[in-house]
């Protein structure tokens, strides 16, 4: 399964687009002016786990 971020966790610090190697995440605002990072090329993840470990927040989880 591909990464999943969740939006209620992530503070869009971008710690995880920053060491994916395929480029899996993008930052997007959601709509109240808070950015998130967002899976926008799930089919792309590899399930390395460099994002997991890379989020301080824990927001996102590789199942």
């Amino acid at each position: 399964m591909p990464a999943k971020v969740d939006p209620n966790k992530c503070e869009g610090i971008g710690a995880c687009k920053e060491v994916c190697p395929t480029a899996v995440f993008d930052l997007k605002d959601d709509g109240k002016g808070n950015m998130k990072s967002v899976a926008t090329r799930p089919d792309d993840c590899i399930e390395c786990g460099l994002c997991v470990d890379a989020c301080p927040m824990e927001a996102i989880t590789i199942e």
